[in-house]
């Protein structure tokens, strides 16, 4: 069964160029072998008739739609690009009708998801070994900030990502797996090319047990064929007619046997050949999945490196704060009570003892406690209104 994939990564400013160079083949590539040039211009874009400067038209989306206050960050997240895919069995089951529909289809899902004014390219690659879509989006939130975050800061929203893409695809006639969520970096590419990889040799194995097969067959029947210096030959003709020689039956059912074999000898090359990419495969799987492992396990260091960054600076500033403001105001404890219950009921989660320090669940009680006066009173004047209306239509 195939997979419905889908991946997201995140491009800062110094990067963007890049994946235009690489979208658009602006350059040979000398990192990716995959890559027919003669099928390059089999290429298109879904959103774009002819080529755009990717930096040039996210500059001008943030100047016409950002609205912060702040000067945007130089390590900002100005790109996030998704890669949709399946495996090579999927696109050779689809005409070129069915193959185009299920790019449009996945293109209208991440329009639906994140914003039709957000997206702002759908490249769909056929000069690679399996058909891919890249589709660019720039993270701006409806309310004018440029904030990745927003999109993609909780854990969640890659595999609900997952989730909603598969029924997606699903509801629109292609029958597809699941994909398996990643919010790795620069780790799906690898992944998918040790993939296809994989693919090509379980193929060339299939083959080779083809051959192997007829080869083992035809050894069977030479053991019992004569040598060509044992078979008997007359020769008949002469003088007036062409020279013509006779052989015995079953001894021409040997010569003819004899010619097959040294026919299969082209088959047992060709095998060998296969054996030697093959193994020339695996040598190359491998290296992808070392390069695969190095790229996670660095990438792991990295966001923990991250972590420990934001945790130390969170607790330098908690310290700094509960310091200034036990001098100023007494009852920090209780303000922060009553702020964390606010929080907690937008985001309607239950107020457990779990979220509140001992000092804190006073402000907590007191949040709660002027919630319910307020729906209290808010409940008083719908009652209120109720008899006024009934008072009119009297």
């Amino acid at each position: 069964m195939s997979f419905a994939i889908i991946r997201m990564q995140k491009f800062k400013a110094p990067d963007v160029k890049g994946m235009q160079i690489h979208n658009y083949r602006e350059k040979e590539s000398r990192t990716n072998p995959d890559i027919d040039e003669g099928r390059t211009q089999l290429n298109y874009d879904l959103l774009n008739d002819s080529r755009i400067d990717f930096k040039q038209v996210i500059q001008s989306e943030i100047d016409e739609r950002y609205t912060g206050n702040k000067v945007i960050r130089k390590d900002a997240v100005m790109l996030c690009e998704f890669v949709v895919t399946s495996d090579k069995d999927f696109f050779d089951r689809l005409d070129p009708d069915q193959e185009k529909r299920f790019f449009e289809e996945s293109l209208s899902f991440l329009r639906e998801r994140y914003g039709k004014e957000n997206i702002l390219y759908g490249i769909i690659h056929k000069d690679e070994k399996t058909p891919h879509m890249h589709v660019g989006m720039i993270p701006i939130t409806t309310d004018g900030r440029l904030a990745a975050k927003q999109f993609f800061g909780k854990r969640t929203e890659l595999q609900q990502l997952q989730d909603k893409f598969h029924e997606h695809v699903m509801e629109k006639g292609f029958s597809l797996e699941r994909g398996v969520s990643s919010d790795r970096k620069h780790i799906t590419t690898q992944r998918l090319k040790a993939m296809t990889v994989k693919e090509e040799i379980k193929k060339l194995e299939q083959e080779k047990t083809e051959i192997d097969s007829r080869l083992n067959d035809l050894k069977e029947s030479l053991d019992k064929v004569k040598s060509v210096d044992g078979i008997e030959v007359k020769e008949r003709g002469g003088l007036m007619r062409p020279k013509t020689v006779e052989v015995g039956l079953e001894d021409f059912e040997d010569i003819r046997l004899l010619a097959r074999a040294s026919e299969t000898l082209r088959d047992e090359n060709k095998s060998l050949k296969i054996k030697n990419e093959k193994l020339q495969r695996d040598k190359d799987a491998v290296s992808l999945e070392r390069e695969l492992l190095k790229s996670e396990n660095s990438d792991l260091k990295k966001d923990k490196e991250e972590l420990q960054k934001e945790n130390d600076f969170l607790k330098r500033t908690l310290e700094k704060v509960k310091e200034f403001y036990k001098e100023k105001i007494p009852e920090f404890a209780i303000v922060a009570g009553y702020i964390k219950a606010s929080i907690l009921d937008k985001a309607k989660e239950k107020l457990l003892k779990k979220y509140f320090d001992k000092d804190e669940i006073e402000g907590a009680q007191k949040f709660v406690a002027k919630k319910q006066k307020q729906m209290e009173k808010e409940k008083l004047e719908k009652q209120q209104t109720r008899s006024r209306d009934r008072g009119m239509e009297r």
